[in-house]
């Protein structure tokens, strides 16, 4: 009867029987196999080479676990495909060169080789999906009458916007209105409570998503004004939105006559925006000034001894220097 070694022994004899192909799987830095000799060392060769094994395996776990996890992309009828409801598109969008490029740039490949994203639409049969990114790359799709290439994949309202807003911010193409007008819906339709909610979700400066903000938040005249609502530019927002709090009968006016005057005066955006906050010396077609209609809130006359003064609010810098002028000619001092 034999007798049954223990772990000790067991080990022993393995350091002490190493087989041949232990004994040269041990390599140097330079690649260069290294003839192990002895019993411990083919053990420790055995437990190295174990360990590079394990490691490897661990790795390829990992990246088979981020493969399987990965939404399969598929193609789609773009018909079924609908926008979000916090689409950030604005029509001029898919009328420019830029995106005629890009549909030229998907007809000759027979499809939209980036696959765009959507989120099954719940009860609907035949099933359809909502965008959650990638609008122009459908809307090219339609054109052309290609299928469109899409990745599908649940996800929460919150969710949705985050990833739009990301993948656009990404590509860069998005204008500041289109942000804006994001960005404003979303607070207005009580997406997020606050502007700072929306900027952490994100992942934004607060001030970014207030300037972005305050182009879309801009009177619709004024909007109206300029050749599309896409060449607005970011450093346009804070003096566009300062002139508006000190003259706003002027600029609504100067908005609403650039654009009665469009087809026979038309303008680049440059111009209409030093016309609006008053450092172009051009009046537009059919401006009238007369603001006599306007009446201020509150007007007050103050005398102390031969010195007479005026407080009235509401009062902007043109007719300011016109009071001023009446009363130089008044006083015959001009």
């Amino acid at each position: 009867m034999s007798k049954k070694l223990s772990v000790k022994d067991r080990a022993m004899l393995a350091m002490q029987t190493p087989s041949p192909a232990v004994l040269g799987s041990t390599y140097g830095d330079s690649g260069t196999p290294i003839k192990v000799k002895t019993g411990p060392g083919a053990f420790v060769a055995h437990l190295a080479r174990e360990s590079e094994v394990f490691s490897e395996n661990q790795v390829l776990k990992s990246e088979l676990k981020i493969w399987s996890d990965a939404a399969p992309a598929k193609k789609l009828d773009p018909a079924c495909v609908v926008p979000s409801k916090w689409a950030n598109r604005h029509g001029d969008s898919f009328e420019n060169s830029e995106f005629q490029a890009l549909k030229a740039d998907i007809g000759s490949a027979g499809g939209n080789v980036q696959a765009i994203k959507v989120r099954p639409i719940p009860g609907s049969d035949p099933q359809r999906y909502e965008i959650v990114f990638g609008h122009r790359r459908h809307r090219a799709c339609m054109d052309l009458d290609l299928p469109v290439l899409a990745v599908i994949e649940s996800i929460n309202e919150q969710a949705l916007f985050v990833e739009m807003d990301r993948e656009n911010r990404q590509r860069a193409d998005l204008r500041p209105y289109e942000q804006g007008e994001m960005y404003r819906r979303a607070l207005d339709e009580g997406l997020y409570a606050s502007l700072r909610k929306l900027a952490e979700a994100i992942g934004v400066q607060p001030s970014n998503v207030s300037v972005a903000l305050k182009i879309a938040r801009l009177p619709v005249d004024v909007l109206n004004a300029f050749p599309s609502r896409l060449d607005i530019q970011y450093r346009w927002a804070a003096p566009l939105t300062d002139v508006l709090e000190k003259e706003p009968d002027v600029v609504l006016k100067k908005a609403k006559a650039i654009s009665a005057s469009k087809n026979q005066a038309p303008r680049s955006a440059v111009d209409v925006y030093r016309i609006l906050i008053g450092i172009s010396d051009e009046t537009p077609r059919n401006f009238s000034n007369d603001n006599s209609t306007v009446v201020p809130s509150t007007v007050a006359v103050k005398t102390k001894g031969k010195k007479v003064w005026f407080e009235i609010d509401n009062l902007s810098k043109e007719k300011s220097d016109r009071i001023h002028k009446a009363i130089l000619e008044i006083l015959e001092l001009k």
